[in-house]
């Protein structure tokens, strides 16, 4: 079992892709109101990854606090050989502690490049080097127009990562939702999950050849019950 832990909140976030019911919750798993893992042996969808969502926070509750961060982080390390974790602005520190690998996304845009060198040096600067140097950088909306943004941004990163992997622009993830392609009802991977279906082949290449990057990185490294973070 995988878990995808979701601390970036917002209208493009895991937790709202999943759907109205994403399973557990960060506050829910540290009260003791839900478990951990919907996928005992004989689960009916062993490869989907288990979501524990970020808790709303708009009726003015403060943000988890470093002590519940850190315990979050080991009952999902109780549970799970890997989490993966997608921390907003508030975790990024939090979690940074605990992650064996990054994976840096930036957008193919003219930002791209300030953008990862801004992050690097942070994360040199507060001693992150040695995940700086195996991390894998992805520059997200390749397109013939960005390229030389592309470029730039590559530039930044080269010689100084595990990897970088281009993911093309797709129209299909960049529509608005009630326009996007469905699958056949009751088809296979019909549903949010057939999203990855109805991309472009060069993208569901690029999807591919970045997991199994992301894998080989993780695979050579002694295995300890943390995670990645995007």
């Amino acid at each position: 079992p995988v878990a995808a832990l979701d601390l970036n909140p917002g209208q493009t976030s895991l937790a709202e892709l999943a759907g109205p019911s994403p399973g557990a919750t960060a506050r829910g798993l540290l009260a003791g109101r839900q478990a951990p893992g919907s996928h005992a042996p004989g689960s009916q969808n062993p490869g989907q990854p288990d979501l524990i969502a970020h808790d709303s926070v708009a009726d003015g509750r403060p943000d988890l606090s470093d002590a519940e961060y850190a315990r979050l982080i080991r009952i999902l390390a109780g549970r799970y050989s890997l989490t993966l974790t997608d921390p907003g602005a508030t975790a990024v520190a939090r979690v940074l502690a605990a992650a064996d690998q990054l994976v840096l996304v930036a957008p193919a845009s003219a930002d791209a490049a300030q953008a990862v060198t801004m992050t690097m040096e942070w994360l040199d600067g507060h001693g992150y080097g040695d995940l700086v140097t195996n991390a894998i950088a992805v520059i997200n909306g390749v397109s013939k127009r960005s390229m030389t943004h592309v470029e730039q941004a590559e530039l930044v990163v080269r010689g100084r990562c595990r990897a970088t992997v281009r993911v093309p622009w797709d129209d299909h993830l960049g529509a608005p939702r009630d326009e996007q392609i469905a699958a056949a009802p009751g088809g296979p991977g019909s549903g949010d999950a057939s999203r990855f279906g109805q991309l472009r082949p060069q993208v569901q290449h690029a999807y591919t050849a970045l997991a199994g990057v992301l894998v080989s990185a993780l695979a050579v490294e002694p295995a300890r019950p943390h995670g990645a973070a995007t």
